[in-house]
């Protein structure tokens, strides 16, 4: 009966250590991710605005002398970060490559125009309207019409801060619960244990020798937890940049590092308190107060 008392409880404190172990690589790696996206945060919207680009439809009639110099003049305009000319021939293969088929013979003449393609800087997106933009373009004779992805800009305007701001709460909400899984398993690993806690105070042992053990104990298993937490990180984000390229742009090495270093401190800062204030409630009690 004793044996069979003695491999519960073992079992359950196994149990409770591989939670604890759990819950803090959950932890650490949550609190990786959105400490990824926090640092890109700004990286990331300057990315979209700047990739909004106004597509100045050319007349037909403009000589291609007059369309080099109107590409010069747009370049030197207020703001611009590239010009990129697209001509009609251009446009036709790659209208065909999606459809398929060469329309050309079907219609028996390229009926495109050639297009110029503006892409501003971030900062100048912000500081100025789509109108004012297409305000300026229509004073060039060669272009005949301006084309742009309005609903794009709405949406980038209006929901960038809803964004932050969403970002923030969810940060906060699994913060929370990473506190909350971190703290309540080592809670209950000491729990198993305090009777034990308790012996060791009452034969004369001082509050730091029945301390030492358990944070020693958690301390080991929080650090195994970071390391694997920030390996699989790693892994997540190589595995992105391998599906998407581009997002190698926004990953800053040295803020990586920096980034691992203060995710496994909270962790491991989470882990030493929540050992201490259990461990310091136990000792605290009074000996009847240990079966309720």
């Amino acid at each position: 009966m004793v044996l069979k008392t003695e491999n519960f409880f073992k079992k359950r404190l196994l149990t409770s250590k591989i939670s604890v172990l759990l819950a803090s690589t959950f932890s650490v790696l949550v609190m990786g991710i959105l400490g990824v996206v926090a640092i890109n945060y700004n990286n990331l919207s300057d990315t979209l605005k700047e990739n909004i680009s106004f597509n100045l439809i050319i007349n037909n009639d403009v000589p291609e002398l007059e369309t080099q110099q109107l590409i010069k003049s747009l370049t030197l305009l207020d703001g611009v970060k590239s010009v990129n000319f697209i001509s009609k021939a251009q446009s036709a293969q790659e209208l065909k490559e999606n459809l398929g088929e060469d329309f050309l013979n079907i219609l028996g003449k390229n009926p495109l125009k050639n297009i110029i393609e503006i892409r501003y800087f971030a900062d100048f997106i912000e500081n100025t309207s789509p109108i004012e933009n297409i305000e300026i373009f229509n004073k060039y004779n060669e272009i005949e019409d301006v084309i742009y992805d309005e609903d794009i800009i709405f949406l980038l305007e209006n929901n960038l801060q809803k964004l932050g701001l969403f970002f923030i709460i969810i940060s906060i909400f699994f913060f929370m619960i990473a506190f909350i899984l971190i703290n309540s398993n080592i809670r209950l690993t000491i729990y198993s244990k305090r009777f034990i806690i308790k012996t060791m105070q009452l034969v004369g042992a001082t509050k730091k020798f029945i301390q030492k053990p358990f944070l020693k104990s958690n301390l080991i298993l929080t650090i195994i937890a970071c390391l694997i937490g920030n390996f699989l990180l790693l892994c997540l984000l190589f595995l992105i940049i391998n599906q998407i390229p581009e997002f190698k742009n926004f990953i800053l090495w040295n803020q990586l590092i920096y980034l691992t270093i203060i995710t496994s401190i909270i962790n491991l800062t989470i882990s030493l308190l929540s050992t201490l204030i259990c461990v310091r409630k136990y000792l605290n009690l009074k000996t009847d107060e240990l079966y309720k």
